[in-house]
């Protein structure tokens, strides 16, 4: 007769199950030569002892206050003991009880910054003595820790220590707060010589860090992609405790043998920038995880002060670096760049770009981008993104991150964005995606190590005749673990005959810091393991609650007949690359979640990896129903395609192609910067008007007369009498051809422009031309797709205006715009919002559908189809350069006839023939002049006209910005000048000293 369900036999059947599979790994390693292990063993007993620095704030104290409700079960400090005795002294058992110090005292070090993987550890030779905090996880028996505590409490002396007790616990033995529990203890304590200011030192590399960007880099070097690189970041070791005289020398030697330029970080700075700020706001917030705690709230300006010095520091330190190591190379030198990684950095590219305004620099983050909806959360929201648009170059894993950082840019501070990336402050940054990789022929030759094949031999054995799938993840919500699991017990369920001879491999790596979940999992696992009916089957799940080795691994991949990656949100995983090379005999399928950067990699367009979506579970379960029942052709088919994406997105040209495209970014900005701007004078014109005999193209942009004002009120009228007196001078000369451009609407531009019948007009930013001398306008848009947005977009846009006193919606035949007008003066921060939301409305729902672009012009959101304005000056310069017909024409540029002050419009009828067979070959058009204002639509007209003086398909250009609210905007324009009268008044001094000679 069993009395409790735990001592039933299926109970104390399945308990030891798990465990077995954690043996097999453990106990399994052969050992080379066990007398050699031995003498290995006793030399660690009697030889000099490794130790190393503590945080002070490794302990519960500054997360607890920061981000959580401080527990009970964390209070006090973990213990200490010094001894000068040869033997090995253990730390205080009770400190042990925390899970949360028990899990601090797991680290060796303090985590890394910026991905280092330089560590050190101080060695004492001269004697055996120790002191040092045990890191071994165990229990003591009470009658044992009752004895531990009964020796501590003896008079205190050399060989004693500290000790924290439980609370209540002799209450009045207890020290106040920040004092010592004895008079003594003090004295003895701060009087006592500093270890780490003696004891010799060595550099070791960390176990933890960002492998993968250290190994791409290495074998970057190797191949010769990268000719010399120094790394710069964080120790990953505690500072406080370590003197200074020999973090200098520690500093010295990392600089001069390994390349590295050391920052050391106060330990308090660190705690509140890593494991604060970054862990457990940024990292949540990036992965859609918001940290709702409202202690986080309140202490989260507080620890972005600590992100924010640590971010300086780095950067400072680049700067310090880059000007030893690089001060004598140009800054064109394709190797002389800095590459910033990751989210613990954001700040760092604008920190460096006002030290280095000329460096070369690239951002990668490694992690996801969330949507703007998430990102606006943060309360630092506009410095982290200005942060980061202080580099060239910006690249992420996926497109669809890419689209969210250019969405958030767009809707938090108003920038434009184009195909090349992002214009803000009148810099442009690239923004693209890249993919990390792996070195394939590396892990090709592990894969057929002999260890490898060794362990694949033992796992075959252990799991004879057994189908099994394998993940590795770290214990949190963010791996979908337990989704996985409901899904693998939903394939159980659905096939019961399979649950007798299929394992599903878990493999937990890190330290587990949520009980909650880790509860619920395990009580899933429990739950799945109780399906067979056979007691002396293996069970359903085998759990390893640590990492296993690296040949281990590699070996459970290669026998694996599926394995699965569930993230609920994650950049790129390479483990699912590892296991594509791993695979190569099985061929096995990779399912992997589609919320994995890797997804849109291996999805192979439906023929590669299958696809998952972790909250479905019931589908999920289907899809690890479709793995185990596959074909071997179609595995074969799929598995090819995954492998030739992992062997053609490798480390190496990953790393190649970030830096080729910081370079290429770096270039196109330094060819913006060398057009300086400078004031245009009527000399600056009639240089221009003197070199050519040809035909010269003028096009004026004129801003909207309803619109005159600007935040002062210091916006005056345009006078038309001066334009009337320009334009005759102008156009007085047949080889002068003069269009009025403008974002007001044909009926608008007629009205305005009624008496000066020689000027061409273009209305609505490119969208209709009507052409010099002719009577009717011709568009060059697509007018079908007209009447699907500009309803839908006019809608919202009125809702939007409704709601933001001072702003109105105008909306033309091919744009709509919202003008904020006043409320930019009375609620500007009201306003960016709104009119943010209007950008991210319109380049989110029809951007890519309808090809339309919102973007802000002169304190209005305008939406047009995109390059609307670039396609109208490329449809002129054709027309009055080239031999083309205006049949060839028409079709190109799909231009269309419209009646004036009518929308009616008549295909077919564009360019009637007295316009289309100018004398080509007799009077080409030459030289093209664009004035316009300092906006994203202008300055692409600026940089096209550039590159057709570069291209030589005109001679010359004179491109000028006006600045209509006297900022300091930069531009990419020849000249500049203040407001529109100014612009005129130069052009009539021009013209008249023109027509004077």
């Amino acid at each position: 007769m069993h009395t409790p369900a735990a001592n039933s036999p299926m109970a104390s059947k399945r308990e030891p199950e798990m465990s077995s599979a954690e043996e097999f790994f453990d106990k399994s390693r052969k050992l080379p030569d066990l007398a050699r292990a031995l003498g290995d063993t006793v030399n660690d007993k009697l030889g000099p002892q490794l130790i190393q620095p503590r945080s002070k704030f490794s302990n519960a104290g500054l997360p607890a206050l920061v981000v959580e409700p401080k527990k009970k079960s964390v209070d006090g400090l973990p213990g200490m003991k010094i001894s000068r005795t040869s033997s090995f002294i253990n730390a205080n058992p009770t400190a042990h009880r925390s899970p949360l110090l028990r899990s601090a005292s797991e680290f060796k070090g303090r985590s890394g910054l910026s991905r280092q993987f330089l560590n050190f550890s101080l060695e004492k030779r001269g004697s055996t003595s120790a002191v040092f905090f045990d890191d071994d996880d165990y229990s003591e028996p009470s009658s044992t820790k009752a004895r531990s505590s009964s020796l501590i409490r003896e008079p205190f002396d050399v060989g004693s220590g500290i000790m924290d007790y439980d609370e209540g616990e002799d209450a009045e033995k207890l020290a106040p707060y920040g004092g010592f529990s004895r008079s003594n203890l003090e004295l003895s304590i701060l009087n006592r010589d500093n270890v780490f200011s003696h004891a010799p030192w060595q550099i070791e590399r960390a176990e933890k860090g960002n492998g993968s960007l250290v190994n791409a880099v290495d074998l970057a070097s190797e191949c010769g992609s990268i000719h010399n690189s120094r790394w710069v970041g964080a120790m990953s070791l505690p500072c406080d405790a370590v003197p200074t005289n020999v973090l200098d020398d520690i500093s010295e030697k990392l600089k001069d043998e390994y390349s590295c330029d050391a920052v050391f970080i106060d330990d308090e700075t660190f705690q509140g920038h890593y494991n604060s700020f970054c862990k457990q706001i940024l990292w949540p917030t990036l992965h859609y995880q918001i940290p709702d705690d409202p202690k986080s709230k309140a202490f989260e300006e507080h620890l972005y002060n600590y992100y924010k010095k640590v971010n300086q520091m780095v950067a400072d330190k680049i700067v310090e670096a880059y000007k030893r190591e690089n001060n004598h190379k140009s800054p064109k030198d394709p190797q002389n760049m800095i590459w910033i990684h990751d989210y613990h950095l954001f700040l760092v590219p604008s920190m460096v770009r006002e030290q280095l305004p000329e460096a070369q620099i690239g951002f990668f983050l490694h992690v996801s981008f969330p949507s703007s909806e998430v990102f606006r959360c943060l309360a630092q929201r506009e410095s982290l993104l200005k942060g980061v648009l202080g580099a060239d170059c910006v690249t992420f894993q996926t497109e669809e991150y890419v689209r969210h950082f250019l969405q958030t840019s767009s809707r938090l501070l108003l920038a434009d964005f184009n195909d090349f990336g992002i214009v803000f402050n009148g810099k442009y940054t690239k923004v693209n995606t890249i993919p990390v990789g792996i070195d394939v022929p590396s892990l090709q030759k592990i894969v057929d190590s002999h260890e490898v094949q060794e362990w694949q031999k033992m796992i075959r054995e252990r799991w004879r005749n057994q189908t099994l799938l394998v993940s590795r993840d770290k214990l949190d919500k963010l791996r979908g673990v337990k989704q996985k699991l409901l899904a693998y017990e939903n394939y159980l369920h659905k096939n019961p005959s399979k649950v007798e001879n299929t394992v599903m491999i878990q493999i937990f790596i890190g330290l587990q810091d949520d009980d909650d979940y880790e509860t619920e999992v395990m009580e899933i696992i429990s739950r799945i393991n109780s399906l067979p009916t056979n007691i002396y089957t293996a069970q359903p799940v085998v759990v390893l609650r640590h990492d296993i080795d690296f040949d281990q691994y590699i070996a459970l991949l290669t026998e694996a007949d599926t394995f699965i990656v569930s993230s609920m949100r994650e950049g790129l995983n390479v483990t699912c690359h590892e296991f594509i090379v791993a695979s190569h005999e099985k061929k096995a399928p990779l399912i992997i979640s589609e919320f994995t950067g890797s997804s849109h990699l291996l999805d192979c367009e439906g023929k590669g990896a299958l696809l998952v979506n972790p909250w479905d579970t019931r589908t999920f379960g289907d899809k690890i129903e479709r793995a185990m029942n596959m074909e071997q052709g179609e595995k074969e088919e799929r598995w090819k395609k995954c492998f030739e994406v992992v062997e053609t997105h490798n480390s190496i040209s990953w790393v190649k192609s970030c830096i080729e495209s910081i370079n290429e970014a770096w270039i196109f900005n330094q060819e913006k910067s060398s057009v300086t701007t400078k004031p245009f004078t009527s000399e600056v014109f009639s240089k221009f008007m003197d070199t050519t005999d040809d035909k010269r193209l003028f096009v004026i942009n004129v801003d909207d007369p309803s619109l005159n004002f600007d935040r002062q009120g210091g916006k005056t009228a345009l006078s038309l009498s001066r334009v009337g007196i320009i334009l005759n001078t102008l156009t007085s000369n047949p080889k002068n051809i003069v269009l009025f451009a403008s974002i007001m609407s044909r009926d608008e531009m007629e009205l305005l422009f009624n008496n000066v019948g020689k000027a061409g007009l273009i209305a609505e930013f490119g969208g209709y031309i009507k052409l010099p001398g002719k009577s009717h306008w011709i568009s060059v848009f697509d007018d079908h797709q007209i009447g699907v947005w500009t309803p839908q977009v006019a809608q919202v846009f009125r809702a939007k205006a409704e709601r933001l006193p001072g702003s109105k919606t105008i909306v033309s035949d091919c744009t709509v715009r919202l003008v904020a007008n006043t409320a930019l003066v009375h609620d500007p921060k009201r306003s960016a919002d709104v009119m943010g939301e209007c950008i991210q409305y319109v380049n989110d729902a029809f951007g890519e559908s309808e090809e339309l672009h919102a973007t802000i012009v002169d304190g209005s959101v305008v939406v047009q189809q995109k390059n609307l304005s670039i396609r109208a000056i490329h449809f002129l310069i054709s027309y009055y350069s080239s031999d083309i017909s205006g049949d060839v024409l028409t079709q190109l540029f799909n231009i269309k006839r419209v009646e004036s002050m009518s929308g009616t419009m008549f295909r077919n009828a564009i360019v009637d023939s007295p316009t289309a067979p100018l004398p080509h070959g007799i009077d080409h058009l030459s030289h093209l002049f664009y004035s316009g204002g300092m906006n994203p639509i202008d300055e692409g007209i600026y940089d096209i006209a550039h590159t057709l003086k570069k291209d030589k398909f005109v001679a010359n250009t004179l491109t000028v910005a006006v600045n209509n609210d006297n900022s300091q905007n930069v531009s990419s324009a020849d000249y500049s000048c203040m407001g529109q009268n100014e612009l005129f008044g130069i052009l009539g001094q021009a013209c008249k000293d023109f027509a004077e000679s």
